[in-house]
């Protein structure tokens, strides 16, 4: 293939890195630069190897730590595959360059389906193709968790406890439900494109609600709508295109 795949492995248990090795033997263009079993460890690896590696292989828990705190040190060009003994606990990295998350035990096709993500054959091609896969595959579940840089600390957010979000230019403000908040970069649409549509509604170009918060919905003029939010004091302007969608979606009646 001629194409090399620099590739780190952050993980504490011995017997996942010798399966997970032993899977990659399979895959010649992957080559292993090093590997750490805890926190510190694997800060140094990372920091050595930070311009040349292409792939991390990183374990959630390192000894009882959250290895999320390493995430700051990792170059924004490399790919993260993480690994999780938490099946009911899906991993969805929101901000970061992440192709998968494993749960383990390690599969041989498992893995296999993770590394066909990667960049291997025609670069540009590729990143069409893993861009579609990675759309197609993170639609968020109503019970998912979100990894989110929250005031420069990886924290997880159920998307259920989300409230509404607010475009701010090529950020979003982020509201939930215990009156908290944090602002994060990136545009509207991608929450648009990730979110469960049963659970979650543009109304505004700039603005998404959860609609199991929906108090209610009155017409408001020139057939745009004014929608009421629950634990939030100022209605929502429901545009008149997504107003429309609204009724026709939701079959409200004609008295709207």
């Amino acid at each position: 293939m001629g194409i090399t795949v620099n590739a780190l492995i952050i993980e504490d248990d011995a017997s996942s890195v010798t399966l997970l090795k032993e899977f990659l033997r399979d895959f010649s263009y992957v080559q292993i630069l090093g590997e750490a079993s805890n926190i510190k460890d694997a800060e140094a690896l990372i920091k050595t190897h930070n311009k040349v590696v292409d792939l991390i292989f990183m374990d959630i828990d390192l000894k009882g730590v959250n290895s999320l705190d390493l995430i700051k040190y990792v170059n924004p060009k490399t790919k993260v595959l993480f690994i999780t003994a938490f099946p009911d606990f899906a991993v969805k990295a929101f901000e970061f360059n992440t192709i998968d998350y494993i749960v383990k035990p390690i599969s041989f096709d498992r893995l296999k389906k993770a590394l066909s993500r990667l960049d291997i054959v025609d670069e540009q091609h590729a990143e069409e193709e893993t861009d579609r896969s990675y759309k197609a595959n993170t639609k968020f579940g109503i019970d998912n968790m979100v990894l989110m840089n929250i005031d420069n600390e990886m924290k997880f957010v159920k998307i259920r406890d989300i409230n509404y979000i607010e475009a701010k230019g090529n950020y979003t403000y982020v509201a939930l439900n215990d009156n908290t908040s944090f602002t994060t970069y990136g545009l509207i649409k991608l929450w648009e494109d990730k979110l469960p549509s049963d659970d979650f509604f543009r109304v505004h170009r700039s603005t998404i609600v959860n609609l199991h918060n929906v108090l209610k919905i009155e017409r408001g003029t020139y057939d745009t709508g004014i929608l009421y939010l629950k634990g939030v004091d100022q209605p929502f302007e429901v545009s008149r295109n997504y107003f429309s969608i609204i009724k026709n979606k939701f079959k409200l009646t004609s008295t709207l």
